[in-house]
């Protein structure tokens, strides 16, 4: 009887160590991905190269590596072109990732002269600064260290975008070692996309509530008819209020 009572305990641990390593399998096949550096939960992002995290249970400022995005709300230089669509995507690739990452260079200094961490950043184990730059919507800058861990293949992507002429690299003299020159883009105007899609969306009839977020992370929508609803710049459009809720936005006051 006894022997019979050890047979089935030895068979029913086999069991859960065998269902426990099947659900580890799974968990891994779902996440399909190597974790870079230490995983993060996203709070706001900020423009194409800037968000905030949770980190060590506070709120901290991220600044991306290595890259250079045209502005969005820069005090003096305003909103330049492309810094709309730089933040859409970086919003984008963050948003759709199940796993957001950061890695501190081991070669350089983590945090800047605005107590910002300064990291690589990863979406599910892929570099989200080499997907900005290969897409021509960042620039390769701020690099105060030449022994960077990924300055070489920042530079080889910006190169293969530069020769396809994408994004900012369109337009001869916007893209400078300083920044960006806003002047070299003929016929853009603030609030206006210059990406293809984004603009069309814009443009659907049926979908006229524009979602903004703000210097302050605040996510509200605007109706049509709704004072400065011409003004407002549009991060989002949806086509119904339960739409814009559903994806954080509150109705502005």
């Amino acid at each position: 009887m006894k022997k019979m009572t050890w047979l089935a305990i030895i068979f029913s641990v086999g069991l859960i160590v065998s269902a426990c390593t099947e659900t580890a399998n799974v968990n891994n096949q779902e996440n399909n991905h190597k974790t870079v550096g230490e995983v993060v939960k996203v709070t706001n992002v900020m423009d194409g190269d800037t968000m905030k995290v949770m980190y060590n249970g506070k709120e901290r400022k991220v600044r991306f590596l290595l890259i250079d995005a045209p502005e969005m709300y820069h005090k003096e230089l305003g909103e330049q072109p492309f810094g709309r669509e730089a933040q859409t995507r970086t919003r984008e690739l963050l948003k759709k990732a199940k796993e957001v990452s950061i890695e501190f260079d081991e070669t350089g200094a983590r945090e800047d002269k605005y107590n910002r961490l300064l990291a690589y950043v990863y979406a599910d184990g892929q570099s989200v600064q080499q997907q900005l730059i290969k897409e021509g919507l960042v620039r390769v800058g701020y690099v105060y260290n030449k022994q960077a861990a990924h300055l070489d293949e920042y530079d080889a992507a910006q190169n293969k975008a530069k020769q396809a002429k994408l994004g900012i690299w369109q337009y001869p003299g916007y893209v400078t070692d300083r920044g960006f020159i806003k002047s070299a883009v003929p016929n853009w105007q603030p609030g206006k996309s210059l990406n293809t899609s984004t603009s069309q969306k814009v443009q659907t009839a049926d979908c006229k509530i524009k979602g903004n977020i703000n210097a302050k992370g605040n996510k509200n929508y605007f109706l049509p008819g709704d004072p400065n609803y011409e003004q407002v710049n549009e991060e989002e459009m949806f086509c119904s209020q339960n739409e814009a809720q559903k994806a954080g936005f509150k109705k502005a006051q």
